[in-house]
């Protein structure tokens, strides 16, 4: 079993080379002066904050409606007519 992980593990580093040696022109992804890319790198740190920053609050608005439709429940199983 090891030897067939690790043969599949050889032959998709070698297809992964192959690709990257066909590849006719390195595309820049980010500007080349530093004033460009700190400003590409605080954009990309706003978006990641407020991704976040989402999550957060979907989370604690969760734990909110949670809550309350646990007081409700509470409140209608004490109001709740008691066989005697």
């Amino acid at each position: 079993m090891k030897l067939i992980l690790s043969s599949i593990a050889f032959l998709l580093s070698c297809m992964s080379y192959g690709i990257a040696l066909c590849a006719e022109t390195k595309i820049e992804v980010f500007p080349p002066t530093a004033y460009d890319q700190a400003t590409v790198y605080l954009n990309l740190g706003f978006f990641w904050a407020g991704i976040i920053g989402l999550v957060i609050l979907l989370k604690l608005k969760l734990r909110e409606l949670e809550r309350t439709q646990k007081m409700e429940r509470e409140e209608a199983e004490k109001s709740a007519p008691l066989l005697e």
